[in-house]
């Protein structure tokens, strides 16, 4: 409705006038019998994206790391298609595409990636591409792998087979 029309058929015209609202937020425009507008704002901070839907043939998103903390003792099989970082206990099977086991963490049972390093405590199977052992890592169990490199300090009992 034109401000003329408007005018004609209330007799006067109505100013928009704005409503209180905090700081750094949008102001909210109001006329009365219309909807509120907001005006529109500058944002200095970038919008999260929602994720977009991975179409056919499209390469996927990748997938944010999980972490286990500190503390915190898991029982149970876990599976993944990205990376998994313990800091704490996981006792089953896991299989992710990277598993980082820091100094503090702990895992036993079965273990299928594509990458794994070992920092703290690992005891079962692995089957993997790539086997990182660090300095003071205890591995103990049956190990297969494509390649693998040993910090020195680096504990390891079991099998090694490569392939």
């Amino acid at each position: 409705m034109l401000d003329s029309e408007r005018m004609h058929i209330f007799g006067k015209k109505e100013e928009p006038r704005q409503s209180e609202d905090r700081p750094g937020r949008n102001t909210v425009l109001e006329t009365p019998g219309r909807l509120p507008r907001t005006a529109p704002v500058n944002h200095s901070v970038p919008l999260p994206m929602k994720p977009s839907i991975v179409s056919e043939g499209s390469a996927p998103s990748p997938l944010k790391a999980s972490l286990i903390s500190e503390g915190f003792e898991f029982t149970g099989d876990m599976k993944s298609d990205g990376s998994l970082t313990v800091d704490g206990a996981i006792k089953g099977n896991l299989i992710v595409q990277t598993l980082l086991i820091r100094a503090t963490g702990v895992v036993d049972g079965g273990v299928k990636a594509d990458s794994v390093n070992v920092e703290g405590c690992l005891s079962g199977t692995v089957e993997c591409r790539d086997l990182v052992i660090g300095g003071r890592a205890v591995v103990d169990g049956k190990l297969r792998y494509d390649t693998v490199t040993i910090q020195r300090g680096g504990t390891i009992k079991g099998d090694l087979k490569r392939g």
